[in-house]
């Protein structure tokens, strides 16, 4: 839809605001609500306590007591939510200390207000020099921000036409998610068949003997994954601290989906000469022991040393089993399915290596794994390929929905007319 201009603009005098709409006024948000923070810390959260409790990021806690009842908008006082993290809400509630709220609106719309700081604050909070004060947002920054200042007539058509227009983009954006999720089901399902049923359909099966496998084709063998191990061993443990220099170490967090690893983020450390025999080499593959148990990263393209650190184990394997074929298996949900049933512990979950050597594999022949794998390379690209037109589809739509907002509450397009 294309919206038309307001037909006279005034200069705001702020330069990322700039012209406004000749009718509309100008404010500091000190002058239109009261400001205050909590007095809640996060430990004070309850597990499905009565109340919603507002803390320093997108997600809302529950608690067992409120310290306010009514309409209200907050934001993160410090940390990485500083000009990111707002919530609109009306009820009763407790909050963090370190959380900001605005009520007691006067001249303005709660949903107004809301819609213009979410998609305006940053301008302000996450530039210049505010900028590397960001970790701690200082209160005269909020003070002073410049708002602008329909009537409230104005205003609340405004926030009734942004709601009906982003709750159509809302649902795109619900629609290409669910395509995503779909995509990647897809994909895991078009994996678990072939690494374990085969590419030919017609092929006599067998039953395999392993609960989590099921049937195999006839001609397959089976066996536990120690019969082709070479070695495993856990990770480089080090207390020293991250160098500006030195060997790069592998860590949990550096490996992503699908098997693949980031380098790019590795810290470094100073190997010793005994350390040597923690390095990786093309080929290995490195399993979380904790923080994401079960959870593998393929070891390709290394163009450095890298050292893998100690919740990690790293597995070697002999030539009876094609690398790629190796990643695919361990994304199939026979694979999945009997890590997740070897998992121990509660709230901090783990896996042992002996767990992952007692699991069971497949194994076609050499020239068969390589048929597979090249069948799952193209399939997996075509629905990848799919899955990021989607992302990227979202990623526009939200940006259109971020735009649309703040050009309609900054004046800068006349939404009026258009419900």
């Amino acid at each position: 839809m294309k919206y038309s201009e307001y037909p006279i603009y005034k200069d705001s005098g702020v330069e990322w605001l700039g012209n406004v709409p000749e009718h509309w006024g100008i404010s500091r948000l000190k002058f239109l609500c009261n400001i205050t923070t909590g007095g809640k810390d996060t430990e004070n959260k309850v597990d499905n306590g009565d109340y919603p409790f507002y803390v320093r990021s997108q997600t809302v806690e529950r608690i067992n007591s409120y310290s306010f009842n009514g309409e209200a908008i907050l934001t993160a006082g410090d940390g990485v939510g500083v000009g990111k993290v707002f919530h609109y809400t009306s009820g009763k509630f407790d909050f963090h200390q370190r959380v900001y709220m605005f009520y007691r609106f006067k001249r303005v719309v709660g949903q107004f207000l809301f819609e213009y700081i979410k998609n305006n604050f940053y301008k302000v909070a996450l530039a210049g020099e505010a900028k590397s004060t960001v970790d701690s947002l200082r209160l005269p920054l909020i003070q002073n921000f410049t708002i602008t200042v329909p009537s409230i007539q104005e205003q609340q058509a405004i926030a009734n036409y942004l709601d009906k227009a982003t709750a159509k983009i809302d649902s795109l954006i619900a629609k290409q998610t669910r395509l995503i999720e779909l995509l990647k089901v897809k994909r895991q399902a078009v994996i678990s068949i072939a690494v374990t049923r085969g590419l030919d359909s017609t092929v006599a099966m067998k039953d395999s003997g392993v609960e989590w496998l099921g049937e195999i084709p006839e001609h397959w063998d089976v066996n536990a994954i120690r019969r082709d191990l070479i070695e495993h061993k856990q990770g480089f443990y080090t207390t020293e601290p991250y160098i500006d220099y030195g060997v790069k170490l592998l860590r949990i967090t550096d490996i992503k989906s699908s098997g693949h690893i980031n380098y790019d983020k590795c810290p470094r450390v100073v190997m010793n000469p005994e350390d040597k025999h923690f390095l990786l080499k093309n080929g290995d593959f490195v399993f979380a022991r904790t923080g994401g148990a079960g959870s593998f990263g393929c070891v390709t393209n290394l163009i450095e040393d890298v050292l893998f650190a100690s919740y990690l184990i790293r597995f070697r394997f002999n030539s009876n089993l094609k690398k790629d074929f190796l990643k695919y298996y361990f994304l199939s949900m026979s694979f999945i399915n009997s890590i997740e049933s070897s998992i121990h512990g509660g709230v901090n979950k783990n896996i042992h290596a002996e767990d992952i050597k007692d699991s069971f594999i497949p194994k076609p022949s050499l020239s068969e794994q390589e048929v597979i794998v090249n069948y799952l390379d193209e399939r997996t690209k075509k629905i990848d390929n799919l899955i990021s037109k989607s992302a990227q589809g979202i990623d526009l739509l939200k940006e259109k929905r971020t735009a649309l907002i703040s050009s309609a509450v900054t004046g800068k397009i006349d939404v009026r007319n258009a419900l």
